[in-house]
């Protein structure tokens, strides 16, 4: 529920607060005097595209505040994603600056403008602002059905569809594997032949590249073996190891008198028995052979390798990977005729069990629709269109498999008869401004609308009515307002005076300047409004009005 509206330099409002309560609250006074405005002021507080038009002529912004009630789930888990406390009420804010831009906060925290549409999608209903367009939807008018249908039913058809969807998901990709040409299957065999004689490994091309190379090496390998093994141990008394032992002949007698040369004879020692374990190191060096077969097998492998990679640009791991592939593939080919007989069952079974449910939700639909016309038409009288016949077509696509969906095989069209005698035609070909409006309005009278938000605003909802259907209208506003809050911009007498609450709307001069100003009426004043509105002050007409706003009353208060 809005309990709190502030609006600062917004059109031609200065300086407006307002305070609200439960119920219904009608917004008068004369044409041009700014109504309308008013409901721009909430559509711009819950997030509406800013216009610069908005903003007060001079002003360098636009400001409006509103405290909302945090009673319901939705906005509390909108909260919650927020990481907001649920518990406070909300507080909203919107700044339009004189160029368009504007900025947005919620109980003070900055937060994107869709933060303020997705609570007003939660909070606010705008009657007129959407139902008009969305009632000639066929999704719009089909929610407007299956609102009346148990949503276990529903929930079982969409998940009866999924699964069907799977089922012929797999079967057609199987049947396009299937597809692939005999030259294709033919190639991906050679493919993993030649691929499956590399016995490729991650890491494959370094080994062959370190084998090779090794292998191109051989004489210079024996070469450095043989040296090395002569300067250690085989050459003249010149050779590494003698040259040590005259080291270590020379300072031995004096390790004991100094205690450097003890340690440099210990690593003497050491070095020695170090150098030992070299020779047969640097004899098998000296012993490698040439094996050119194995030589010319590395390089062909290596050549075939990198040829590989470089074709199907990738790498070992790559390769690998393709060749898995592949053999899937083939694996689904060999296979595909017993694939393809179980696919299909699957499929049938699919659509067995997709029809047996999508043919209750079709029942259950026919249900809905006789149940909704049932309840719409007595509205229908009340507001002036006894003559007005609707029915909802049910076309049932039960033959067209492929226009089933996840909500049924049910096409639904809203058909309308404006006279006795007039053939039935779609409602965007029929219904006029006028009476589309009326037709929301019995529409969520009779309950239609689940989930309604928890505020509604209607503005202009009465146009080109009056008499006794303008009765009809002020009390059905005044039932919904039993369980919502209602704000109805009207300039008929009779549905103000079924408001419990009566906002007038004045437009006034002031330093040269036009602004639009807002009063709470008290019960005592709302007469000569009202009086006003049937067009003069005088004593017969404030007595006329009171007894209307009896009357109103008296209809409000019948309907709580």
């Amino acid at each position: 529920m809005l309990t709190e509206l502030k609006v600062r330099q917004f059109g031609l409002m200065e300086d407006v607060r307002l305070e609200f309560s439960s119920g219904m609250t009608v917004f008068t006074g004369e044409t041009g005097a700014g109504k309308s405005l008013l409901v721009d002021a909430l559509s711009a507080v819950f997030g509406a595209r800013a216009s610069a038009d908005w903003v007060r002529h001079g002003a360098e912004r636009a400001e409006l505040n509103a405290v909302i009630e945090n009673n319901d789930k939705r906005l509390q888990d909108l909260l919650a994603e927020q990481d907001m406390d649920v518990d406070e009420p909300l507080l909203l804010r919107r700044v339009i600056n004189a160029d368009g831009r504007s900025r947005a906060w919620l109980n003070g925290v900055p937060v994107p403008l869709k933060i303020l549409q997705q609570l007003g999608a939660i909070c606010l209903d705008l009657h007129g602002q959407h139902e008009h367009q969305g009632l000639m939807q066929a999704e719009f008018q089909q929610q407007l059905v299956d609102s009346r249908v148990d949503t276990g039913v529903l929930h079982d058809v969409k998940s009866a569809f999924e699964t069907l969807q799977q089922a012929r998901k797999q079967l057609h990709h199987l049947q396009n594997q299937q597809g692939e040409s005999a030259g294709q299957a033919t190639w991906m065999r050679a493919e993993l032949e030649k691929l499956s004689a590399l016995d490729i490994q991650i890491g494959l091309e370094q080994s062959l590249i370190s084998q090779v190379e090794a292998g191109q090496n051989v004489a210079q390998i024996q070469q450095a073996g043989a040296q090395a093994l002569m300067l250690l141990d085989e050459g003249d008394e010149g050779n590494v190891r003698s040259l040590l032992a005259q080291a270590s002949h020379t300072i031995e007698p004096l390790t004991a008198y100094h205690k450097g040369l003890e340690l440099a004879s210990d690593l003497l020692a050491q070095v020695d028995a170090l150098l030992s374990e070299i020779p047969p190191y640097l004899n098998d060096a000296q012993d490698v052979a040439l094996d050119m077969e194995s030589l010319q097998t590395d390089e062909d492998r290596l050549a075939v390798l990198r040829e590989a990679m470089r074709r199907h640009d990738c790498d070992e791991a790559g390769l690998l990977a393709l060749m898995d592939d592949w053999q899937q593939r083939l694996s689904l080919l060999d296979t595909a005729e017993w694939d393809e007989a179980a696919l299909n069952e699957n499929v049938s079974k699919a659509e067995q069990d997709y029809c047996a449910k999508a043919k209750v939700l079709s029942d259950l639909r026919a249900q809905a629709i006789a149940d909704l016309v049932a309840a719409l038409c007595p509205y229908l009288d009340r507001l002036g269109m006894a003559g007005m016949q609707v029915k909802v077509e049910l076309v049932c696509l039960q033959e067209q498999s492929n226009a089933w969906h996840a909500s049924g095989w049910d096409n639904m069209i809203f058909m309308l008869s404006s006279n006795p005698g007039e053939p039935f035609r779609p409602l965007a070909q029929v219904a006029s401004g006028g009476e589309l409006s009326r037709l929301v309005l019995s529409l969520k009278a009779c309950g239609a609308f689940i989930h309604a938000p928890a505020i509604a605003v209607f503005d202009e909802v009465d146009v080109g009515i009056g008499g006794e259907t303008a009765w009809c209208v002020g009390e059905l506003l005044a039932a919904m307002s039993k369980e919502r809050q209602v704000f109805v911009v009207s300039h008929l007498p009779q549905v103000a005076s079924c408001a419990q609450h009566q906002i007038s709307i004045l437009k006034t001069q002031r330093e040269d300047r036009t602004i639009t100003d807002l009063a709470i009426l008290p019960s005592h004043e709302r007469a000569a409004e009202i009086a006003r509105m049937l067009g003069g002050v005088d004593a017969e007409s404030l007595e006329h009005a009171k007894q209307m706003l009896h009357k109103g009353q008296m209809l409000y208060e019948g309907c709580q």
